[in-house]
């Protein structure tokens, strides 16, 4: 029975409930999580982990295509837990011979597999390639959520979210060219009672980079005055921060690196972390730390304690550059995040498989999904297939092969490969590549993985954010730290309104970070924390949260909110400890062991980077399959 509470915030509308994918519950048992729970979260007496991953777990879809796919899906879980427990050790042995053969099979379709695939398919015009993809939909992270609200389509990003305009080069990485996208964009204006308000393009630029260009707020809970409007301009003094708070942000935020700076900073910053450089080498109070903890856990997964300084430099957080100096340049956002540009690498490999060939047609034509897969397209991709096991066979170049084992509705089948790229992640490589070498292993062990969730919020309307005047918020307290409205990109008919008064998606990006902890401790609780929690509890916990930071401009959950969906990635970042980039002790960095290719099998995925972005996915994908090309073909 629902509460007189629950129905306050909305609990209970059925549009919260409706397109749910999965009927039937999933439980994981032994092999599962690693954080000593057993189902939602509950300790058990056996000291293993086991969580009930079903349709109250998982939650809507939205409408379209990407409907059945948001976020890591039951099935998924179910069989990466399975091949982690070592299930398939033996079963692959068994797996149904399908007989096929392919110059390249790539593991994985995101970035770094539709790369790998393009760029070999641009070499090797006559070469058959398969991508093997785990979801019921192709691009990794690079998905969005669709709503249908009041008669209006509008989209979020399930992770993958935002670009910056390539230089025209014409070369291997123009992707912008190679894929006939355009390079200039324009974006709705708002309009009604909102004309004028400094609403930004992505989820992200408005945290730090370039905040005074944007309508920020800052809320503090528990203050007479909670909301305080561009903190960094002529609003510091108005925080409930004290003196000393307010002087260290000062000095921060005008600190500037870069004249001092040598060739060994680099090489200094990755041997200390964040926090230590922030409060130790600078002299600043742990609440400045904390200010920064979940920004950059929202660019690389942890906080300030379990990141090295290095990754400050390079992501140009204050403390490394002068934040009046920050480049005028505005990264950019399609409808659903990078799923456009995830659309346009499909498009290419496979023109049959999106409906249209306008730009506008690719972003939200139909998927054929029955041409994917069809015999005669050079480039076949494969959904719903997990790769259990990748090894080589046969003895001597004339003869040795890749025999892969894939699980697809339930059953095993194998097939075989001249050569793979496997653009998948580090957590996943190292269980089913079962002829490794040794200092991959080792080389992996330095990889730690972290979790997000985000949720994007259905809004009917964003009167309340008007007549806060904000378009973007941050806080210290509560679910996640952050939440944003976008300006929706111009694309044609399929245009979304920027109108207070119609629809919008509002979209937190909620990274899970334990500080105090070591990197792959707070990996694992995230973890733990994100398979533990049903839908109804997050969705309570968001409405509680707009609740408490809107309510007073007018929000009311019941009315405002026309559905949620969350996405919940398992491992979406890749934490790079102290030495990741440069190595430690004098020993190789480690991506750079896990870059080199081991017989026919190359590793390309954007881990190698030491954090996940789209163009540094596909640059990856691109280094993996022409180091084969060059041994190979």
């Amino acid at each position: 029975m629902t509460s007189k509470y629950e129905k306050e915030l909305g609990m209970d509308k059925s549009i919260t409930r409706r397109d749910f994918f999965i009927g039937s519950s999933l439980i994981l048992g032994s092999a599962a999580i690693g954080s000593g729970r057993d189902v939602y979260g509950q300790p058990n007496s056996r000291g293993d982990y086991s969580f009930n991953v079903d349709s109250d777990w998982y939650g809507p879809g939205g409408i379209g295509d990407y409907k059945q796919s948001h976020g890591n899906t039951p099935e998924l879980i179910k069989t990466a837990h399975e091949i982690r427990a070592g299930r398939f050790n033996t079963e692959a042995e068994y797996a149904a011979d399908s007989g096929e053969e392919y110059d390249l099979v790539v593991v994985g379709g995101g970035f770094s597999g539709l790369s790998a695939a393009y760029h070999f398919n641009r070499l090797n015009p006559s070469g058959r390639i398969l991508i093997l993809d785990n979801h019921p939909i192709f691009g990794g992270e690079a998905k969005r959520n669709d709503f249908n609200v009041n008669g209006y389509h509008i989209s979020g990003p399930q992770g993958s979210n935002d670009f910056g305009i390539p230089t025209i080069n014409g070369g291997p990485d123009d992707y912008f060219s190679a894929l006939n996208m355009p390079r200039e964009f324009k974006y709705i204006e708002p309009g009604g009672s909102a004309a004028g308000m400094r609403i930004p393009l992505d989820n992200y630029d408005w945290m730090t980079w370039q905040e005074r260009r944007f309508d920020v707020g800052h809320f503090f809970q528990d203050e007479a005055n909670p909301w305080v409007k561009d903190v960094w301009n002529k609003g510091l003094n108005s925080t409930p921060w004290n003196k000393e708070t307010r002087d260290a942000f000062t000095y921060v935020r005008s600190f500037d690196r870069r004249e001092t700076d040598t060739p060994e900073t680099e090489r200094w910053l990755d041997s200390i972390t964040l926090k230590s450089y922030y409060e130790d080498e600078l002299g600043l109070p742990p609440e400045v730390t904390s200010y920064y903890d979940p920004i950059m856990a929202s660019i690389i997964g942890l906080g300030c304690d379990a990141t090295s300084a290095y990754w400050g430099k390079y992501f140009e957080m204050p403390g490394f550059y002068k934040t009046s100096e920050y480049d005028e340049t505005l990264l950019q956002s399609f409808p659903g995040g990078n799923a456009g540009i995830a659309r346009h690498f499909v498009k290419k490999l496979n023109p049959e498989a999106i409906s249209g060939t306008s730009f506008e047609e690719i972003l939200f034509g139909k998927i054929a999904f029955n041409k994917l897969d069809e015999e005669s397209k050079p480039v076949r991709i494969r959904l719903n297939s997990t790769v259990v096991s990748v090894k080589h066979e046969g003895q001597g170049k004339k003869h040795e092969r890749v025999k892969i084992v894939y699980s697809k509705d339930g059953q095993l089948s194998q097939l075989n490969a001249k050569t793979v790229v496997m653009a998948s992640g580090g957590w996943v490589n190292r269980h089913i590549l079962k002829d490794l070498p040794q200092n991959y292993h080792r080389a992996y062990s330095y990889f730690g993985h972290s979790p997000v969730l985000v949720a994007n919020v259905a809004l009917t309307n964003w009167r309340f954010l008007q007549r806060l005047g904000v378009s973007s918020a941050i806080w210290s307290k509560g679910f996640g730290f952050s939440c944003n409205i976008r300006r929706p990109m111009i694309v044609g008919d399929q245009s979304q309104p920027l109108h207070p008064d119609k629809p919008i998606v509002m979209t937190f990006y909620a990274p899970i970070y334990k500080p105090g902890l070591t990197r792959k401790e707070q990996g694992a609780m995230g973890r733990a924390e994100i398979l533990g929690t049903t839908f109804a509890d997050y969705e309570r916990q968001i409405r509680e949260q707009m609740v408490m930071m809107f309510s007073d401009a007018g929000f009311d959950p019941v009315k405002d909110i026309a559905g949620i969906i969350l996405n919940r990635w398992g491992h979406a970042y890749v934490n790079p400890g102290l030495g990741f980039r440069f190595g430690a002790n004098g020993e190789t960095a480690p991506p750079d062991i896990i870059r080199k290719p081991y017989g026919r099998i190359a590793i390309g995925h954007s881990e190698l980077r030491g954090h996940q972005y789209w163009s540094g996915a596909a640059g990856e994908g691109r280094r993996a399959v022409e180091s084969l090309i060059d041994q190979y073909f």
